[in-house]
């Protein structure tokens, strides 16, 4: 069995096979000087006997720099050879995100991702079950009509963006072009997702669009950001979220930190929604980055 180290050092080589040098790998992922990665490509001994190694610092650096979800250095992909490299990364000048709300609770972090990924610039193309429509009544007060079209027109005119820019789809709207591989977005976000939602995709069931679209992103190994609002988790619930995990997708839950000290309810979910926003690669000024 392999050592994480292992594991870890053979990720590393695919990462600098996928970015075309150890320079370049290092410049993509913010580091000026390439030197510690060369070392550790060299296996440099430290003082104390034992190899230059990737931390955990260094690891999450990687994985957002190569567009990679959180934890994929610590996986061993071997098992996956043969399959189309996970490269998934969201660059600047992409602009279609998928955006999917189910009926989990929590229908305030969607509204508010919507919101940031308009003002972004992005086009959004919007998902929402009947169920989220009740959530969104009762948290919210916020009425959705049955009516894609309508319910295009409610959030048009309340985040004041053309059609153009988002796009709502009725769950049965099969000719949506989310619904194939050579039409779906760069990237898709299911927040909150419910854990119905969770079973239907880690099991490969696509009986709505919004199960459809969340499909044909994971065989076209894009990005999906998963942000599961449920508690407390039972083993199935986990079981089901580690399978998405494997395939690529990004499990995010909205456990919000305090290091930043939230006043308001807002930050706490200015703070999730931030989290969302740098797994996509979308500038945000939401939260301060650490160190800053």
């Amino acid at each position: 069995m392999k050592t994480l180290h292992q594991i870890r050092f053979e990720n590393f080589e695919t990462l600098i096979k996928e970015a075309g040098s150890v320079a370049e790998l290092a410049r993509q992922c913010g580091y000026n000087k390439p030197a510690y990665f060369y070392q550790v490509r060299s296996q440099t001994i430290k003082p104390n006997g034992k190899p230059l190694q990737l931390g955990k610092r260094i690891c999450a650096n990687l994985e957002r720099g190569m567009g990679k979800p959180f934890g994929w250095m610590d996986v061993d992909h071997s098992s996956t050879a043969g399959l189309p490299a996970l490269t998934g990364k969201l660059k600047e000048s992409n602009g279609t995100i998928t955006l999917a709300l189910t009926g989990a609770s929590g229908a305030l972090y969607g509204m508010r991702l919507l919101e940031c990924l308009l003002s972004a610039g992005k086009t959004v193309y919007v998902l929402i079950s009947a169920a989220a429509r009740t959530v969104a009544k009762q948290e919210l007060q916020l009425d959705l009509p049955e009516s894609a079209k309508a319910t295009q027109n409610v959030l048009c005119t309340r985040f004041a963006v053309k059609p153009a820019q988002l796009r709502v789809f009725a769950n049965d709207d099969w000719f949506a072009p989310i619904a194939s591989g050579n039409g779906s977005a760069d990237a898709m976000v299911i927040c909150p997702a419910s854990m119905g939602t969770v079973a239907a995709l880690a099991h490969g069931t696509s009986d709505s669009l919004m199960e459809r679209a969340a499909d044909v992103m994971i065989k076209e190994r894009r990005p999906v950001v998963i942000v599961p609002r449920e508690a407390p988790l039972s083993t199935i619930h986990l079981e089901n979220l580690l399978k998405l995990s494997q395939v690529g997708c990004t499990i995010l839950p909205p456990a919000a930190g305090f290091y930043h000290n939230p006043q308001t309810v807002d930050d706490m979910v200015d703070f999730v929604v931030a989290k969302i926003l740098d797994q996509l690669h979308i500038t945000h000024s939401l939260v301060p980055k650490w160190g800053q």
